[in-house]
């Protein structure tokens, strides 16, 4: 329904249409990979020519990046699901379900993976990962984070050992999520999603078999420590407890 009324049978058959063409476009992404997302693949896949597109997505990076979006949106949606099903009062296990599921969703959705976080910012279109359903990905994450320093502060970074610029450009991101984190605990939060996301693409696209080391056992391994020091107290109360 639009802001007027019920939708025109003409702005119906668009968003079918618009619609049809983004599974089409995943379609051909799962089978064939991110390189056979060309407009003329998805309009022959579809009985279409190619020109005839133009009337639902202004340009071929308009289609992918809509198709970047939905797989977010549908990972957001997974990983909430994951995260729920530990309850509040244990922020930390909350984050390692989720964590999980992010590592499981990518091993069973490698092609998705390699479109929407396996390819150089710059290089996406407007409607792909940096936009909205990005914040939406990114804050499962950093949600869990606010739980965790709620429920109970841990050893993070002291300001004072960190090279000032970094300082400022953690300040700046305290900022723009509404000054909810101190920058040391977003230095941990950031430096955990690196360590997740590089654990997680490597053994997607099977850079770590050369070790012949079982991925998974390293995963688990990686949060177990993880795990630790989210739980680690602070100096000054383990200090005031030894006392």
């Amino acid at each position: 329904m639009t802001a007027t009324g019920p939708l025109t049978r003409r702005e119906r058959v668009r968003e079918t249409t618009t619609v049809e063409i983004k599974r089409t476009a995943r379609e051909l992404l799962v089978r064939e990979g991110p390189a056979a997302l060309t407009l003329r693949a998805i309009a022959r896949e579809m009985g279409l020519t190619a020109p005839a597109l133009y009337r639902y997505f202004d340009s071929h990076e308009e289609v992918v990046g809509a198709v970047c979006h939905d797989v977010l949106d549908e990972l957001t949606q997974v990983l909430q699901a994951a995260r729920d099903t530990v309850g509040t009062d244990d922020p930390v296990g909350r984050l390692m379900a989720t964590c999980r599921e992010f590592r499981r969703w990518a091993l069973a959705h490698p092609r998705e993976f390699q479109l929407t976080f396996a390819s150089a910012v710059d290089a996406r279109p407007p409607k792909s990962p940096g936009t909205g359903a990005d914040l939406s990905f990114g804050a499962v994450f950093l949600e869990i984070f606010v739980e965790i320093w709620a429920h109970r502060r841990f050893a993070a970074p002291d300001e004072g050992h960190l090279p000032p610029d970094l300082v400022r450009q953690l300040r700046r991101f305290s900022a723009a999520v509404g000054d909810r984190l101190p920058p040391g605990v977003l230095l941990a939060y950031l430096s955990g999603w690196v360590r997740l996301y590089g654990a997680v693409t490597i053994e997607v696209f099977g850079h770590l078999e050369f070790a012949r080391i079982d991925a998974g056992a390293m995963f688990e391994a990686m949060l177990a420590d993880m795990s630790r020091q989210l739980t680690t107290p602070p100096r000054s109360t383990v200090g005031s407890a030894a006392r």
